[in-house]
């Protein structure tokens, strides 16, 4: 059969898929000439590919990508690995450009050219082909993990180069886990990434995929917050690491985006808002960058889209972040919404909450086949299996979710339920709290997800908390959407801090009216930890003593029994920053002082130099000094190493305060034991520099540039 067959067959088949529905896509590939089965792509070709914030969302290309050219030389290795399959996971933070540049290297792939920014510009180039062949367009596209069917990867026989990009990986792997899929054996119903990795590998060790490459990209957010448990990545601990197709040991994180690089995003979306708005004012650099640092910490492209869309209206010279958001969701249903037929159509706004909250999997409402929405590029028709309607109905039209994901989350937790924005048409927290439980119910991992997002990215204003997850009525759920929604819950906990102390206490008293399961348990058990650090840190220690005596109440398993350790690190940590070194130490006896266990000696070593420094601040710098040498029995792994490397930098500024620049010294020339890593390394180059300091060889000024990296390091 011609290539050109095979071409148009794949794309009425995708297309069918978009505008159709699987089911009816299903039944129109069986009049279409046979061919092996393909994973299903999705190409963003179009500008109808997304929904709302299509401006802002990767797909719509508002702005030129900005990638700096080391990103595609990683890249390059990467495609050009003489590994037959390969993977590699990039990581970062929400609206850092992950997916956008997912997109822009398919494109390079497909159409043999690659746009850089480098010095300033950009500049177009060629993509240089692989060693001992000419270059031949590749198959690049994202991943449709619903509409492809387990047996593809058995089955799969690759016709051309492929590059397969798996955004979101987590959801990914996590929603596919025990889900059935139609005319699938029980044994092969689960869609997970980390099977079709190790499958897809045994097959091309096999030589089943002939001369033709295929990569694997995922894409995930970094999940600093979570700390030990890095939820969001757990998935990727189970991935086959020391195999020949991983292309990096660990996930690589996203280069930040430079100052240039913003400066040059701005100025492209004031461009796109002049063609409507030609007064938007010009993006000057300093000012711009200024404002940008104090709406987001991190310097995101999003971020910096968003505030040239929010000064072109409102030109004042701080913004908070939810005002901004607040704006650009006014925006939308004015000028998106409204004309598309949302005044006057209350489901619609319903359907498009559902389609947030469960990724696109449901989400759709009854709707005159004349009406506007069909026309708006927002949806599709829908054949209405699954969704609220029930049955087939051809006036059941899908939305598409919100998104990209700070807009889609702030949407369901703050906009979708005030009239202020939706005017008429806003849901009210009763009908919300049923859209989301119905959510709930049917999609668990997909809401899960949503929620695990939101926290990230709306932890430090939890007033969202109580009305939009904790008054969801839970109580005749089924086990599974219990676990997931516990599971939530303690990641959750897990991002708050001392502001958020009231929605932690709320949260964990939720959680313990849900089950007694020894799942059920651990989830508690975290979400005690997450608790008890929160009151830490807001100064609450009798209260965090009270947590940490109540987790005795969820047993004795292995996985409890570290979290409690870890609890008990945590309060002789801030007991020791309180100068309450008597209580700390009666901690730490009943509790770490006779730990062996491998796991806990990181936890141990921690709660020791907590108690050193008490000791130290309080003038007590001989039992300072037997606290840190104590450290010493706690192991030589990598944490602990670390762990006494960075007391040794404490308790040589404690005994060069004191005058004691020998014994300083002393300690210096002993970090040369804790070995070279990197994070070893820093340490003890920070160590040189306090001992430079405290001996009058480096000026005060230089000692506090070396100490504290400008702001601008970020950009």
């Amino acid at each position: 059969m011609g290539i050109a067959m095979e071409i148009a067959s794949e794309w009425i088949n995708n297309l069918a898929v978009r505008f159709l529905g699987s089911n009816i896509a299903a039944r129109l590939q069986k009049i279409l000439p046979e061919l092996p089965p393909e994973p299903c792509l999705r190409y963003f070709a179009s500008d109808t590919e997304t929904g709302l914030f299509r401006a802002l969302h990767f797909t719509g290309r508002a702005t030129r990508h900005v990638m700096p050219e080391s990103l595609w030389q990683d890249f390059e290795a990467f495609y050009r690995a003489p590994e037959t399959l390969s993977w590699w996971l990039v990581t970062g933070s929400a609206g850092t450009g992950k997916s956008r540049t997912a997109l822009e290297f398919c494109k390079a792939l497909r159409t043999g050219r690659v746009a850089f920014f480098h010095a300033g510009k950009f500049r177009i180039s060629e993509v240089e082909p692989i060693a001992g062949e000419d270059y031949s367009v590749w198959k690049a596209g994202f991943l449709d993990l619903a509409n492809t069917p387990f047996s593809v990867w058995t089955a799969w026989r690759p016709r051309q180069h492929t590059l397969l990009v798996i955004d979101n990986a987590a959801c990914n792997y996590n929603a596919r886990l025990g889900e059935k899929a139609d005319g699938e054996d029980a044994q092969h119903n689960r869609y997970n990434i980390v099977e079709i990795i190790e499958l897809l590998g045994a097959r091309a060790a096999a030589g089943e995929f002939g001369q033709f490459r295929v990569r694997l990209l995922l894409l995930e957010r970094d999940d600093k917050a979570l700390g030990a448990e890095k939820w969001r990545l757990d998935w990727y601990e189970k991935l086959p690491k020391d195999s020949p197709g991983s292309f990096r040991p660990g996930p690589t994180p996203l280069p930040a985006t430079t100052a240039e690089g913003l400066l040059a995003i701005a100025g492209d979306m004031r461009k796109s808002i002049k063609q409507h708005k030609p007064d938007a004012p010009y993006v000057v650099p300093g000012d711009f960058l200024d404002r940008l640092r104090a709406l987001d910490g991190e310097l995101r492209p999003l971020y910096a889209m968003l505030l040239v869309a929010y000064t072109a209206e409102n030109n004042r010279p701080e913004a908070a972040r939810n005002e901004i958001l607040d704006f650009v969701l006014r925006e939308e249903y004015e000028n998106v919404l409204r004309p598309a037929g949302l005044k006057g159509t209350p489901q619609v706004l319903k359907a498009l909450v559902v389609s947030t909250l469960t990724g696109g999997k449901v989400g759709a409402c009854k709707l005159d086949g004349a009406h506007a929405m069909w026309h708006s590029g927002l949806g599709f028709a829908a054949d209405g299996d699954g969704d609220e309607g029930g049955g087939k109905d051809n006036n059941m039209f899908r939305l598409h979710p919100a998104e990209p994901g700070i807009l889609g989350e702030y949407l369901v937790l703050y906009g979708a339920g005030r009239n202020d924005i939706f005017s008429s048409e806003y849901i009210g927290d009763g009908n919300m709290c049923t859209l989301i439980h119905k959510a709930w119910e049917v999609f668990p991992a997909e809401v899960f997800d949503f929620f695990d997002r939101c926290g990230q990215d709306f932890s430090s204003s939890p007033e969202w908390i109580v009305p939009r997850f904790l008054d969801v009525p839970l109580a005749g759920a089924s086990a599974s959407v219990k676990l997931w929604y516990m599971r939530s819950a303690a990641n959750l906990m897990a991002r708050l801090d001392a502001k958020g102390i009231e929605a932690a206490r709320a949260i964990l008293a939720g959680m313990n009216c849900v089950g007694e399961t020894s799942l059920f348990r651990r989830e508690r058990a975290r979400a005690a930890l997450g608790l008890a650090r929160v009151c830490v840190e807001a100064g609450l220690l009798d209260e965090a003593h009270m947590i940490f005596m109540d987790m005795k109440a969820f047993g004795e398993s292995k996985d409890i029994r570290a979290l409690r350790l870890e609890a008990s690190g945590c309060i002789i940590d801030g007991l020791g920053k309180a100068g309450e070194l008597v209580k700390a130490r009666v901690l730490y006896e009943s509790v770490l002082a006779a730990e062996t266990a491998e796991e806990s000696q990181p936890i141990r070593a921690a709660a020791l130099a907590a108690m050193m420094n008490g000791h130290g601040k309080a003038g007590d710098l001989a039992e300072a000094r037997a606290l840190f040498d104590g450290m010493a029995a706690c192991g030589a792994s990598m944490a602990v190493r670390v762990q006494r490397a960075q007391a040794s930098v404490s308790l040589i500024v404690l005994y060069a305060k004191a005058g004691l620049l020998a014994e300083a010294c002393a300690v210096f020339e002993g970090m040369r034991a804790f070995g070279d890593e990197p994070e070893i390394r820093a340490l003890h180059c920070r160590a040189h520099r306090f001992l430079q300091f405290f001996t009058g060889k480096e000026p005060v000024k230089n000692a506090a540039k070396q100490e504290s990296p400008p702001a601008s390091a970020m950009g």
